[in-house]
């Protein structure tokens, strides 16, 4: 009696076993079909100031009109400022918003938002990582403001109309086409090569030499330029005129 019992016992374990390794392989199978056709997207929301913003939202868009409803919106970010989501493979347009109240509106004052969309294209099976920086009105004005002031970094050469290199020259960068005593910016004198590194915010200049300091009438403005870039290379020729503007 005892012996059946055991048997028994033994064989429904058995039987319970090939079920369960079953049933994983099962849901294995489903779970790597799951991925199919699908993205990760994952990331980290920081305001202004780098700060991990806890409770921020990333929104999906199918088309590049945000204004409408979100086709996807993530879970809110966790305290490290944290979101992950799955969503359709795809291309989207993602924006990342930071709400004072828990309704889906329109922003207020206080509100802050990460700007113009990001675009992104969702391979499927993929894991994409995009991080946003959000912020309110005035900080994205200040931050557009700090943008205009930080300084840009010019380089090239001052050479003559041959090519040459101009000794004894330094670049200089003037708002007004005619210079009154100082230059707004100008460089240190150029090296054996005439090349020379000049650093102005960023803005609409005129751009030239000059051979003494002050420079008095002995300069050369003949370009005009919107410096509008982190760095930019731009050779100066200075023409063998000794007029004001060239």
């Amino acid at each position: 009696m005892t012996t059946c019992f055991e048997r028994f016992i033994v064989q429904r374990s058995i039987a319970l076993f090939f079920f369960l390794a079953a049933l994983f392989c099962v849901a294995s199978d489903y779970s790597m079909a799951a991925d199919e056709g699908t993205s990760v997207i994952r990331g980290k929301i920081s305001d202004a100031e780098g700060l991990a913003v806890e409770g921020a939202m990333v929104y999906l868009y199918g088309s590049a009109d945000v204004k409408r409803s979100a086709d996807f919106i993530s879970a809110r970010t966790d305290k490290e400022g944290k979101y992950s989501m799955v969503v359709p493979a795809g291309k989207y347009w993602l924006v990342a918003r930071s709400k004072n109240t828990d309704d889906y509106g329109p922003l207020m004052l206080k509100d802050r938002h990460s700007g113009d969309p990001r675009e992104a294209d969702l391979a499927s099976g993929s894991k994409v990582e995009i991080d946003f920086v959000v912020a309110d009105l005035m900080e994205a004005i200040k931050m557009k403001r700090e943008e205009r002031e930080r300084a840009v970094k010019i380089t090239g050469r001052i050479v003559d109309e041959k090519g040459s290199p101009v000794n004894g020259a330094y670049a200089i960068a003037n708002r007004n086409k005619e210079i009154s005593g100082v230059p707004d910016y100008l460089s240190a004198w150029v090296d054996h090569e005439g090349r020379y590194v000049i650093y102005v915010p960023r803005g609409r200049y005129f751009i030239g030499s000059a051979l003494s300091f002050p420079p008095g009438h002995n300069y050369s403005l003949g370009l005009e330029a919107d410096i509008d870039a982190d760095t930019l290379d731009m050779d100066i020729t200075r023409k063998s005129t000794k007029s004001r503007s060239e």
